[in-house]
């Protein structure tokens, strides 16, 4: 990785892999603790970050100081979604005037995609508007070439949860993340 960052995969396949878990457990800490202030911070808990759901969860580090946390959650038998619980440490935020800038690159993503080429649909969702994606696929086409973007907001897994969905695959797939009635 560059920059002297290193990608420790905390979950990889869907096993623990039990690598570097002490710094790791500090991270889960330091982000449960840095995030109270935030919009979404139930989501980073420990208990509330779906890690059971997780196919792949990774931290990046900066020697021992963690950077960014992200997961590849599995949504269904054929649909997982990159970037779940995604975090940003505080120490390497950005002034967010280029919120396309990303500390490490996309490569802790690049690195999950590899992994992931057997679900039929991989998605990547936010609550707000899709111009985010955008921007992503027109700025990363080396990355981002093959991905759309939903036409419009998708219901994933609980009731009034509308997201907006950039996603590469089959798009036949989406209605599978969908609550049940």
């Amino acid at each position: 990785m560059n920059n002297g960052l290193e990608l420790v995969p905390y979950i990889e396949k869907g096993e623990r892999t039990y690598i570097n878990d002490d710094i790791c457990n500090d991270a889960f800490i330091q982000m449960q603790l840095e995030s109270e202030s935030d919009k979404l911070s139930k989501n980073y808990r420990f208990n509330e970050l779906n890690l059971h759901e997780m196919f792949n969860f990774n931290f990046i580090f900066d020697g021992d100081e963690p950077v960014q946390a992200s997961g590849c959650q599995i949504m269904s038998e054929n649909v997982v979604r990159v970037c779940s619980r995604y975090y940003l440490f505080d120490a390497y935020r950005t002034d967010s005037t280029n919120p396309l800038n990303k500390v490490d690159d996309f490569n802790e993503l690049q690195h999950s995609l590899q992994s992931l080429k057997h679900f039929p649909l991989i998605i990547w969702s936010r609550e707000k508007s899709p111009s985010f994606f955008k921007r992503i696929k027109k700025a990363r086409p080396n990355i981002f070439s093959e991905w759309e973007i939903y036409p419009e907001k998708v219901e994933l897994k609980f009731k009034n949860n509308f997201q907006s969905v950039f996603y590469c695959g089959d798009k036949s797939y989406m209605s599978e993340m969908q609550p049940t009635k």
